[in-house]
């Protein structure tokens, strides 16, 4: 012990306030007690998951709406592992978190002791930015701050730590850590903004493609000023994960689908050159011969590529993105900054109206069972104006961004990954930092089972958060997918799953709306009111997903 008493657990609850990590995202175990050991109430807020899926989900909620990293406590053997599915998540979609896993004792770890991390920085690998075991108990708060500089440096990230046990008892390294302030200094090359602006003002038909980054930089508005002022076209990029631009603006031309032809069908036949923004270039699903159930040839297809009749610009701050890109160019930097650098460099074009890219949406009718779609035009008629939404419709979500044509106040999320489950317990963490905005979940009830404990969070802080269920009473993934396949049918089938029961059993009010009798009203009051509340509406099979 040290002169001034001092341990590590203290060095390190000291470096967690000045980092700012004072919202811990936790499910403990036994590993993880000694740093709990008189905690102090007044200056963390503990804010406690079920199950380390939900907790990571949670954070990563709460770091998109910070910008800043999210801190999650758990054990990091076990309880990393049934963590890793959100871990992979918020890897895919850069979110900033640093993860302190739990490891035995340093003086058990040359047995098997129950807990172990076994070789406690492999595991998260490659599905985090960067990894760590403290080589001295003292080194621990240095190694926190570290991986804190590592994790908001972009392309940001989840990060990992390791500490055993006894660390946290250990005396503290009498000198007092000193926090660099690593300051974001990264901009744009002027050469290379000049060399996108000249291609742009170049271009006969230019075209966007706005990617996540956009937004988690603060750009939305500048790319609202770059459309406008080129009269271009604006396409989601593939795999939709965060809103960049409105939906229900007249330049918006939809999400391209994650397959390579139809990308290539899409913007070759409106554009001649097209940049894009954040992400890779692009994320992809699938490829179009894979829908076929005959049998395959060999196969001497080519990689993926992009169709030769378009200049591709691609904006990335992940060299690893624009290493891989197949885009003609690749930029490596800020896609926030490049959008703002751009606005005054490219010309102002006349303003006339583009033909239609998409095509009309149908009004949908009431019926019995209620359609999704239907359940969806209703819910945008409700919606606040600055509602922010977390959707998870894999095999449905075409009807969703039909009839919810999100307007520039509107926050919008997805899982970034594919990994599913990131909706449910995201919006919980968002709404934890922002509870000035009504989080709104549209998740299937096969969705929901994945992170479906953090409804508990939701309702142990009150928070504004409304879960919105189509009820289609089934995995159609599954249906889909296995259509011949009769044995499978008892896997797919939900219908007894009773979600409405579910959340009022985690303390959330829950409600099943069956008939178009009383759906808006249900709506409108659960998005207005004190706390969250859960409607589980019944829903007719949408079918296949429509691309």
């Amino acid at each position: 012990m040290t002169e001034t008493g001092r341990t590590v657990r203290d060095a390190t609850l000291d470096v967690l306030k000045q980092l700012g990590l004072t919202t811990v995202f936790s499910n403990p175990s036994h590993s993880e007690m000694k740093l709990f050991e008189n905690w102090l109430e007044g200056d963390f807020k503990f804010v406690l998951g079920l199950e380390e899926k939900a907790v990571v989900g949670m954070a990563d909620g709460y770091a998109q709406a910070t910008g800043e990293p999210a801190l999650v406590i758990i054990n990091g053997g076990p309880g990393l592992a049934n963590a890793m599915g959100s871990v992979y998540t918020a890897a895919s979609a850069k979110t900033p978190m640093v993860i302190l896993g739990g490891q035995q004792a340093r003086k058990m770890l040359l047995g098997e002791p129950f807990l172990i991390a076994k070789d406690s920085t492999q595991l998260p690998k490659p599905y985090i930015k960067w990894a760590a075991e403290p080589a001295r108990p003292q080194d621990v708060p240095a190694t926190i701050a570290q991986a804190y500089q590592i994790a908001r440096q972009t392309p940001q990230g989840p990060v990992f730590v390791a500490v055993p046990e006894d660390d946290w008892v250990r005396p503290a390294d009498p000198e007092p850590l000193r926090i660099a302030k690593v300051e974001k200094a990264v901009v744009p090359d002027p050469a290379a903004l000049e060399q996108i602006a000249a291609a742009l003002n170049g271009a006969e038909r230019p075209g966007l493609i706005a990617g996540g980054p956009v937004d988690a930089q603060g750009a939305r508005g500048d790319l609202i000023a770059l459309a406008e002022k080129l009269n271009a076209r604006v396409w989601g990029a593939p795999v939709w994960a965060r809103g960049a631009f409105p939906e229900n603006h007249p330049l918006f031309a939809g999400v391209l689908p994650p397959i390579p032809e139809l990308i290539n069908e899409r913007l070759s036949a409106q554009h001649d050159v097209v940049v894009v923004l954040g992400g890779p270039a692009f994320t992809l699903f699938t490829a179009w011969d894979l829908f076929s159930t005959a049998p395959a040839d060999l196969d001497k297809s080519p990689r993926p590529t992009l169709t030769a009749d378009v200049d591709f610009l691609h904006v990335t701050d992940d060299p690893q993105a624009a290493a891989a890109t197949l885009a003609g160019r690749s930029f490596v930097a800020p896609p926030g900054a490049v959008v703002k650098g751009l606005v005054p460099l490219v010309e102002q074009r006349e303003r006339v109206e583009l033909a239609p890219v998409r095509e009309p949406v149908a009004v949908p009718e009431p019926s019995t069972p209620l359609t999704q779609a239907y359940l969806f035009h209703v819910l945008a008629k409700e919606l606040p104006d600055n509602a922010v939404l977390f959707e998870e419709l894999p095999i449905a979500r075409a009807d969703f961004h039909e009839q919810i044509p999100l307007g520039p106040d509107n926050g919008y999320f997805a899982t970034a990954s594919g990994a599913l489950g990131f909706p449910f317990a995201g919006a919980v963490g968002y709404a934890l930092a922002r509870p000035d905005r009504r989080a709104v979940v549209v998740v299937g009830e096969g969705s929901a089972q994945y992170t479906i404990h953090a409804l508990w969070t939701a309702a142990r802080h009150n928070l504004p958060v409304t879960f919105v269920i189509p009820d289609n009473s089934g995995y159609l993934s599954l249906k889909y997918y296995l259509q011949d396949q009769k044995s499978w049918e008892a896997g797919y089938d939900l219908s007894d799953v009773d979600m409405a029961l579910i959340a009022r059993g985690f303390g959330v009010r829950g409600e099943t709306v069956d008939s178009p009798d009383g759906l808006q009203e249900a709506l409108r009051d659960a998005l207005t009111a004190d706390g969250p509340v859960l409607i589980d509406v019944k829903t007719e099979d949408p079918g296949l997903f429509r691309l």
